[in-house]
């Protein structure tokens, strides 16, 4: 069983895009797979999943409302894969999250506003004791190759691991998600396969 975790300080950075993406790929490969949402306030991934089973799209995803992250680890034994869309917000949860963790994936895009709160959040798991290994960026909302070249420069002064597939800023994806879709369910084939090889990639990372 792998945990994969997609953490931020804030919102709007493409957590919950992320983890809806990993999930329908997951589901599609017959991983027996949960999309845990431990924002029990919004609420968002959970109702994109109501959303997508209203709309007869398949394949149908498995997701749950958590109040609290205590109430994911027993079920562990139920699944293969638990994808875990965390609250926008730094907290005791995540320190826990961290601990039962394969990884934390955190979305950033190229603002400072953006990247500041960020390393800011892996600095604090990292001086709790949370090995390099376990944290990977994904680079999000992007809008220039200029802007993937310096976000991927300053990222790799940092030291943290991130994923050299990015993803553009594009509304096809944002539709896609009002539809009950993920990102890799887009109708522009290049769209598709990037997003397709940036899921790919994570999956490799947790050895799925």
């Amino acid at each position: 069983m792998k945990v994969i975790a997609f953490i931020s300080q804030k919102g709007g950075v493409g957590k919950s895009t992320l983890a809806r993406l990993l999930s329908v790929e997951a589901t599609k490969k017959k991983i027996k797979t949960l999309l845990a949402d431990c924002d029990h306030q919004q609420k968002t991934s959970w109702e994109w999943a109501q959303w997508r089973k209203e709309n007869k799209i398949l394949p149908a995803i498995t997701s749950q409302v958590f109040n609290s992250v205590r109430e994911i680890w027993p079920l562990f034994k139920q699944y293969g894969l638990i994808i875990i869309d965390a609250p926008a917000r730094t907290s005791q949860a995540t320190q826990e999250i961290a601990q039962h963790a394969n990884l934390l994936v955190q979305p950033v895009g190229a603002s400072r506003d953006d990247l500041l709160p960020a390393l800011r959040e892996f600095n604090a798991l990292k001086a709790s004791g949370v090995s390099n290994q376990k944290l990977c960026f994904v680079l999000n909302h992007l809008a220039t190759p200029a802007e993937v070249l310096a976000t991927q420069e300053y990222l790799t002064e940092s030291n943290y691991p991130f994923i050299p597939i990015y993803l553009y800023e594009r509304a096809s994806y944002r539709q896609a998600q009002n539809e009950g879709k993920s990102i890799t369910e887009v109708s522009y084939p290049s769209l598709k396969k990037q997003a397709q090889k940036l899921i790919d990639e994570l999956l490799k990372r947790i050895e799925i």
